[in-house]
């Protein structure tokens, strides 16, 4: 290992947080490397004079009124409806309604929309009929197509293929005749 990687990772080695395999190797370059081995050096003294003004801090703090407030409020319990009502205002508040509405534009589309996704319901005229009518005129075909729920019509004109294809020859006919 290289000096800068040991410099990373010496906070992580003293605290025991590396593995096995890079806490040999780690320990073999700072027992070789001088610098490193300063380095591990002052931040071990720097981790023992934190410690000791935390284990002051902390001894000077009283805990009492923090604990029996907390054993109040657990042998008090809490009513159900004000656990629910706790539960339910971070919901509605007005900066959480952002979402009521676009819900319900969906609510309000699914129902206007629902019979053509489901087509049992019955809500209006299921019948879709179409009808499609072909006239024949002097070599000229004509269809239309008239659907009448969307009152669409369709026109189509096109030319008799059999016109257009030279008749077969007549069958041989007898000469008796």
């Amino acid at each position: 290992m290289d000096c800068e990687s040991v410099r990373r990772t010496l906070g992580a080695w003293l605290d025991g947080e590396v593995s096995e395999k890079e806490s040999r190797e780690i320990r073999a370059h700072v027992e070789a490397c001088p610098s490193c081995r300063a380095e591990r050096s002052r931040l071990e003294r720097l981790q023992f004079v934190l410690r000791a003004a935390l284990e002051e801090g902390a001894s000077k703090v009283t805990f009492e009124s923090f604990w029996h407030g907390i054993e109040r409020r657990i042998s008090q319990g809490r009513v159900r409806h004000r656990e629910f009502w706790d539960w339910l205002r971070p919901v509605i508040l007005p900066r959480r309604l952002a979402w009521a509405i676009p819900v319900t534009v969906v609510c309000v589309l699914a129902v206007l929309f629902a019979e053509q996704f489901f087509f049992g319901l019955g809500w209006g005229p299921r019948s879709n009929v179409a009808a499609v009518e072909s006239i024949d005129g002097h070599g000229f075909n004509l269809a239309l197509l008239r659907e009448s729920e969307t009152k669409t019509t369709v026109i189509w004109l096109f030319e008799d293929e059999e016109e257009d294809e030279p008749a077969p020859e007549a069958a041989s006919t007898d000469a008796s005749l």
